[in-house]
């Protein structure tokens, strides 16, 4: 049973709602955010500014109380209001593509601790503490944890009613996409919504582990400190159907064959995989199968059916096969999370950056996956096991600034 509540957010203004919201600023370039900063002065990112520009004179605990001052200033200035009445907030993203709709709650740190939230990855402790010391002093969060539930059309029926209405905010982005935003104050709408997703056991996370660990850490801090119900004891969530999400592959690109010649590496692989060359590096929908660019030729690399595993829903991912056969065993990279010999790379086009770069001599073999699927993803969190780094990469990708949680 997942238990969710509606908040009173703070939002831009109409006049700066099109300029106000960011993407997160890993997905920036050092250009990209000197350009918003220079020329966006209503973007999210000059309350950040303090955090994403690292002064060598300033402690993080002072980056960080500059952040919630410029936070501060953009609401007495009334670029940001607070809405006076809890409320849930349905939220559409119209692409040029795709579109996502659902619902923007406060999600319940019990849930998270009861495993009514699932998770599939793991989280690093240092980065949980480090954005938990960043909330509990700005005192906000800009950014929602996405989450996932099993379609429901009646949950769908709901939100498809209440879009009928007039969006409460509407603007469009530089990419020509889309925003709207409802507001859902009305009580007896409210109690429906909760009824509803009462009757959802399970809630997974699709993007944000981090970011829900820290609300955790952040509430048990608080709890130590005064045992009443808080703001902290729930963290802002965007939850969406499962069908709405779009899953893409993580590739992986090696900067050296361990030691091995192109020849005896591909012999090495011949253990566990049928090996074929291919005119192109288009991924097969084959089972067990993907694409590989070693010295200048794609290959179709396909699990010999041979080859058998233990009784594991890891072993149904083919990101864990290429780990357990060849990144560890082969090329000698036992940790896939840190060894700098690894990367990734998740450009969608049949290998053609993957390509490029081994032919520029930047790595030396690369291998493009299918992606996963949504029910691989719920099999690891419900067995409460995780993938490794980087299996997937999904969308929609939230943009900060839409609706704010203050804690």
């Amino acid at each position: 049973m997942a238990h969710i509540k509606p908040f009173c957010a703070v939002r831009p203004n109409a006049n700066i709602a099109s300029e106000f919201s960011s993407l997160s600023a890993q997905f920036y370039s050092k250009e990209e955010l000197d350009e918003l900063l220079k020329n966006k002065p209503f973007s999210f990112v000059q309350i950040l500014k303090s955090s994403l520009i690292k002064l060598q004179d300033k402690s993080l605990e002072e980056r960080y109380k500059s952040v919630k001052k410029s936070y501060e200033n953009f609401k007495n200035e009334g670029h940001l209001i607070q809405d006076s009445s809890p409320a849930f907030y349905i939220y559409e993203i119209d692409g040029h593509e795709n579109n996502y709709c659902g619902i923007i709650a406060a999600a319940s740190v019990e849930d998270y601790k009861n495993n009514v939230i699932k998770k599939h990855e793991n989280t690093i402790e240092s980065r949980e503490k480090t954005f938990k010391n960043y909330l509990k002093t700005t005192g906000f969060n800009a950014e929602p944890v996405l989450l996932t539930y099993k379609n429901s059309s009646t949950i769908s029926s709901v939100i498809d009613e209440l879009k009928n209405s007039k969006p409460t905010v509407e603007f469009s982005i530089e990419t020509k996409e889309k925003h709207r935003l409802w507001k859902i104050e009305n009580k007896k709408k409210i109690e429906k919504i909760q009824s509803l997703f009462e009757k959802i056991p399970s809630l997974y996370i699709a993007d944000g582990h981090h970011r829900s660990a820290s609300s955790v850490l952040l509430s048990e801090e608080k709890k130590d400190l005064k045992n009443n119900p808080n703001a902290s004891d729930y963290f802002m969530a965007f939850l969406i159907p499962e069908n709405e999400l779009k899953i893409l592959e993580y590739n992986r690109v090696v900067t050296d064959l361990n030691g091995y010649s192109s020849k005896e590496f591909l012999e090495a692989l011949e253990q566990h995989f049928n090996i074929s060359p291919q005119d192109n590096g288009k991924t097969s929908e084959k089972k067990h199968s993907f694409s590989m660019y070693l010295k200048g030729q794609f290959y179709c690399v396909s699990l010999q059916n041979s080859t058998t595993f233990e009784n594991s829903p890891l072993y149904q991912l083919d990101t864990y096969i290429l780990q357990e056969l060849i990144l560890k065993p082969i090329l000698g990279i036992t940790d896939v999370r840190n060894n700098i010999r690894l990367d990734y790379s998740y450009e969608n086009d049949d290998m053609q950056w993957i390509k490029k770069n081994i032919d520029n001599n930047n790595y030396a073999v690369g291998f493009g996956l299918q992606p996963i699927k949504i029910g691989q993803l719920k099999s690891i969190a419900d067995a409460q096991l995780v993938m490794p780094p980087k299996s997937t990469y999904i969308f929609p990708k939230l943009r900060s600034g839409i609706t704010i949680y203050e804690l």
